[in-house]
């Protein structure tokens, strides 16, 4: 386990069902590095950043999940889908550079173009979440009914996890093809 100094931070945006939006959690978490040259803050990222499904540590990365329930009832000869309820997470980890203030001028401006590159690559994923979670939740809320509801459970779960994972996947590939940002600006070497 790494050790660094993390605050964390949520803001919870809660949408009416009217929008068919999502219940949507964002945070944020930070960790602390210091130096006064690139060279070093960029070890520092190296050994304090957050491990990728790469297995490797990254400046910054975006966590998200998107969970889901339901209720559904039989009536009459079928099982309806009476209430759905998706929560979608998303967890931004970030640097912070102590001594920013201190640094000089040029690497101060370097430092702010890559915070600009995180913001612009973590906030894909945030789309990619959102979006997640705003399929799932119009899929199960369109789903047919059937004639039990156990079959509607299994449907219903099956076109969730399968949202899901494409999700899941697109972030992942955005991933491998940007180098988590790096070939976006998300470095300072």
């Amino acid at each position: 386990m790494k050790a660094a100094c993390h605050i964390v931070w949520g803001l919870v945006i809660v949408a009416g069902a009217a929008w068919g939006e999502p219940t949507t959690r964002l945070g944020a978490s930070y960790y602390y590095i210091d130096g006064s040259s690139a060279l070093i803050l960029t070890a520092q990222m190296d050994s304090k950043g957050p491990t990728g499904v790469d297995g490797r540590s990254h400046p910054a990365l975006t966590k998200w999940d998107v969970q889901w329930r339901f209720r559904h009832n039989m009536h009459g000869d079928v099982c309806k889908m009476e209430k759905v309820a998706v929560m979608v997470g998303v967890t931004a980890i970030r640097p912070r550079w102590r001594g920013k203030k201190e640094g000089a001028a040029a690497l101060r401006e370097r430092w702010r173009r890559m915070i600009a590159a995180i913001d612009r690559n973590e906030a894909y994923h945030e789309r990619q979440a959102l979006e997640a979670g705003r399929r799932i939740e119009n899929a199960l809320n369109d789903i047919e009914p059937t004639e039990t509801c156990e079959a509607l459970s299994q449907a219903a779960n099956d076109v969730a996890a399968s949202i899901l994972a494409e999700h899941k996947r697109v972030s992942r590939e955005y991933d491998e093809r940007t180098d988590y940002g790096r070939k976006n600006g998300v470095r300072l070497i």
